[in-house]
């Protein structure tokens, strides 16, 4: 698997000695010899597409997984439920059937694996794509070894089951790939309920437009990066994406001509010649407590990885206003609910209208497979939920204009797992900070206001965005539906 995964083969049959093999470039006699000679066969090259070879490798990984249940099967009958915690998280059987199930999640590209306690089994769950899916039920008898192993990975106290606990753990993947995830446990009326999200591996060096962008917002956010200060907001629900957003726009920043320094909970991706701190509340390091040291730092760009409080925020918003550049997320619906929130919190006005420049909400929706993915004409269930849903005029025109007549669906395919979608990508909607918005601000006004002023300056809401990438054939309206409505 490693050597096709680095030449990027795929065998594709056998006949006695000789292999047939699958190549980007079948003229390759370099690659072509070297396999002759780690097999000892003859080889017979065929013309396939990168896509293909991808889908080949795929399809190889995905078989491992059906050999999974016959493991845990087996390591059941060895511990029918005699043995300690402790014992059961030493056993060889225990440990390969734990690091089963993280090099399959990372296999399936997974975000989050989920391990929860039911009254007489234990289910495994992992968030592919945003979206939960049942992989595997296994014994209740295992529960406790289980429970136990990730425990001591993740260098937790194993005999606390009363209180949640958080942790890391690190294990390299078949591939070589050392891989990092965060780890929660929490206690329920069940037993342990066990919650690992899978952090980005390397430095990221993703686009703007890999995010999901489109031209117009490309340039309103480098725009707006120029700026010597100020304070650029992306807001969003867990898990939308805003941190791989702020690590993007990091990295294009990322020069030798400035210092940027970040305080984040916790440091997801590193990222070279930028100072990254993380918080640590068990001794009482906090956002706050993190920017304000980094303040002292000499920073001409700043990343707080989430506003959460009075203090962050206040601390913030100053660093804004004295010179420097300062990124950040926040929890709201929508980007206008970020200036109410933020006043809650309490920034004062006059000093949150001087500083802010741009803020955009986001969501994640999946893709449309590109491998099953077909045309059919449009129904009228688009144009039926805007003249319902859609309550503000002007961006009531602009969607209808964008409606299309014909729209991409994917039934399902081996590729997709028979879900109808690959990837995800970003449902945007920013604005930037105008006259009549700073004066909204000053008057407290409400987030309603403000987004109506938004609209009638440019903004395009996260529902035109949506409708935008469906008429592109990006994406679908359930999808879109999925993450839009409140």
């Amino acid at each position: 698997e490693e050597l096709a995964q680095e030449k990027k083969v795929v065998p594709i049959g056998r006949d006695g000695f000789i292999l047939h093999l699958a190549m980007m470039d079948p003229t390759n006699l370099e690659t072509i010899n070297f396999i002759r000679k780690i097999t000892g066969m003859n080889v017979i090259p065929f013309f396939a597409f990168e896509s293909d070879i991808k889908f080949g490798l795929h399809q190889y990984k995905s078989s491992l997984t059906e050999n999974f249940q016959l493991l845990v099967d087996q390591v059941a009958k060895q511990h029918p439920g005699q043995a300690t915690p402790q014992e059961l998280a030493e056993d060889v059987s225990i440990i390969q059937a734990v690091g089963r199930m993280l090099e399959f999640a990372v296999i399936a590209e997974a975000s989050d694996i989920h391990i929860e306690a039911l009254a007489d089994s234990v289910l495994v769950r992992y968030r592919i794509d945003g979206v939960l899916h049942d992989m595997i039920t296994l014994p209740k008898s295992l529960h406790p070894a289980i429970v136990a192993r990730i425990k001591i990975l993740s260098s937790l106290k194993l005999d606390e089951t009363r209180l949640p606990q958080d942790g890391r753990l690190k294990f390299e993947s078949d591939e070589g790939d050392v891989v990092s995830l965060r780890v929660s446990i929490l206690p329920t009326v069940e037993g342990e309920k066990i919650v690992l999200r899978i952090l980005e591996s390397g430095e990221l060096s993703l686009s703007l437009e890999d995010l999901g962008y489109d031209q117009r917002s490309v340039e309103i956010i480098k725009k707006a990066l120029l700026r010597p200060h100020g304070m650029i907001l992306i807001t969003g629900p867990t898990g939308s994406g805003k941190t791989t957003n702020l690590y993007t726009m990091l990295n294009l920043l990322n020069t030798g001509e400035v210092n940027i320094s970040t305080v984040e909970d916790p440091v997801e991706n590193r990222i070279r010649r930028i100072n990254q701190t993380q918080i640590n509340t068990q001794i009482n390091f906090s956002f706050a407590e993190g920017l304000r040291a980094l303040l002292r730092q000499d920073p001409d760009i700043v990343m707080v990885g989430e506003i959460r409080d009075t203090e962050t925020v206040g601390m913030a918003v100053n660093a804004a206003m004295t010179g420097h550049l300062v990124l950040s997320t926040l929890h709201t619906n929508d980007s206008p609910g970020a200036i109410p929130r933020l006043i809650d919190l309490g920034a004062e006005p006059f000093l949150l209208a001087s500083t802010l420049e741009l803020v955009i909400a986001q969501r994640l929706v999946r893709k449309i497979c590109p491998k099953c993915q077909m045309t059919q004409p449009a129904n009228s269930k688009i144009s039926d939920y805007i003249v319902a849903n859609v309550p503000d005029l002007l961006e009531r025109d602009e969607i209808s204009k964008l409606i299309p007549s014909q729209i991409k669906v994917a039934p399902g395919c081996d590729f997709c797992k028979y879900t109808g979608y690959s990837g995800r990508t970003g449902l945007y909607e920013m604005f930037t900070v105008n006259e009549e918005i700073r004066q909204l601000i000053l008057d407290r006004s409400s987030a309603n206001k403000i987004k109506s002023a938004a609209i009638k300056s440019g903004m395009r809401t996260m529902l035109v965005d949506g409708i935008n990438k469906i008429a592109q054939g990006i994406t679908t309206f359930e999808e879109v539906l999925r993450v839009t409505r409140d």
